[in-house]
């Protein structure tokens, strides 16, 4: 059930053990641990799955961390197997997701193009580098963007890309990439 969240999501309980967690967030949290360890490990410390239980978002402190690994979660109260759980999303902010064009085009009724053009300005891409890229002109690209804004509400790049961050976070087909 937890790999169809879409992200990395574990299951606590309020006795302050781990309960289940999806194949995202055991490769995310147990990726460089050897196999014989991962079966019995606790990944996360005791204080951090205490502050899980009161806070609904915070900093993830793993027992065996990555030098470049800074994970996050958010939370939110489920009841699971007849008594109250807590269930973290867990974002690794070392990992970027990539907003999937065709996912855009459906959620806000985008053409194909202005799609790719909202998920490579997403990625961070310059309207130069795109425009080069397509062999189109910049001033293509502006009327594009100017679609898109109207399409979904927005005005600026810095919203559109923030309103692309939240509707693609815990898309089923995001895909990671480091």
């Amino acid at each position: 059930m937890l790999d169809k969240v879409g992200s990395a999501a574990v299951l606590i309980n309020c006795r302050l053990k781990t309960v289940d967690c999806n194949r995202l967030a055991r490769r995310i949290i147990l990726e460089d641990w050897p196999e014989t360890a991962q079966q019995d490990a606790e990944a996360f410390s005791s204080r951090t799955i205490a502050n899980a239980l009161t806070e609904p978002f915070g900093a993830v402190e793993l027992e065996r961390p990555r030098s470049d690994q800074r994970l996050v979660f958010q939370a939110m109260d489920i009841t699971a197997m007849g008594e109250a759980h807590r269930l973290l999303i867990l974002i690794d902010l070392a990992v970027r997701t990539q907003v999937c064009a065709p996912v855009l085009e459906k959620i806000f009724g985008l053409t194909a193009a202005e799609g790719r053009l909202a998920a490579e300005i997403s990625r961070g891409v310059p309207l130069a580098t795109i425009a080069h890229s397509r062999k189109v002109s910049i001033a293509t690209l502006r009327t594009q963007l100017a679609s898109i804004f109207g399409k979904t509400g927005t005005s600026r790049q810095p919203e559109l890309v923030a309103l692309l961050a939240r509707v693609c976070q815990f898309s089923p087909i995001t895909e990671l990439t480091r």
